[in-house]
């Protein structure tokens, strides 16, 4: 795996919300998970352009009652992410170790500026804050558009352990080609991210994600292509 793309993998986990829990009775919460109403159709999918990268794309392979299983092709290998997404929010566990009884809120749609959400781990806490909403198109996406977004700031402490293969199924993991997966080395250790600045549209799912690492560099992660929705 090529060194710049093991700190964006992580991220894509992430990406487009789809790792969450599915103990959650959303329904109750006024969350709807019908595949038809949600952005997680199967065959849906978004490709985001990585720097020093190239392309790669994420593609929801099955949905039963918002229940999630979705594939990234990288290097000859396809990885899967299994979640749930529902009509107003992403929710991961990747901080949990796919613990699906600690969910953790990625963005809600209808969240305001200074909503916050946090996950705890022994005295460590990771934090995710609304920053900003917009009330008009002021981002660009895809190079032609201008969309609205909801800004949301992950901030993890420094030293925080992610600990586990998280959201990718086991045997998708362990050896390749004769060498531990680089991917499973990545997530057990410490992270090597400080921020994400994620962009999120309604409509459209993932815009965009700033990446600070650890070392104070910067990776802009950028959808560029979704048959999502359609303007």
């Amino acid at each position: 795996m090529k060194p710049k793309f093991q700190i964006i993998f992580m991220t894509l986990l992430f990406l487009f919300g789809i790792m969450a829990c599915d103990l959650l009775n959303f329904e109750k919460k006024g969350e709807e998970t019908d595949p038809a109403k949600t952005m997680g159709k199967v065959n849906n999918y978004w490709s985001a352009n990585i720097p020093g990268v190239g392309e790669t794309a994420i593609t929801i392979d099955q949905n039963i009652d918002g229940n999630v299983v979705a594939s990234i092709p990288y290097n000859g290998t396809t990885y899967e992410i299994e979640g749930k997404i529902t009509d107003n929010g992403f929710y991961d566990y990747v901080y949990s170790n796919g613990d699906k009884s600690k969910p953790f809120t990625l963005v809600k749609f209808d969240a305001n500026v200074g909503d916050k959400w946090e996950y705890k781990s022994g005295t460590q806490t990771v934090t995710r804050e609304v920053v900003k909403k917009s009330t008009t198109d002021d981002t660009p996406y895809q190079g032609f558009w201008m969309v609205k977004t909801i800004d949301v700031l992950e901030t993890v402490p420094a030293g925080f352990k992610i600990v586990g293969a998280v959201g990718l199924k086991s045997g998708l993991l362990g050896l390749n080609n004769g060498k531990a997966d680089e991917v499973a080395k990545l997530l057990t250790g410490e992270t090597q991210v400080k921020t994400i600045l994620w962009k999120f549209n309604h409509k459209f799912g993932f815009i965009a994600a700033e990446i600070t690492k650890t070392d104070n560099t910067k990776v802009t992660i950028s959808s560029n292509d979704t048959n999502v929705a359609s303007f």
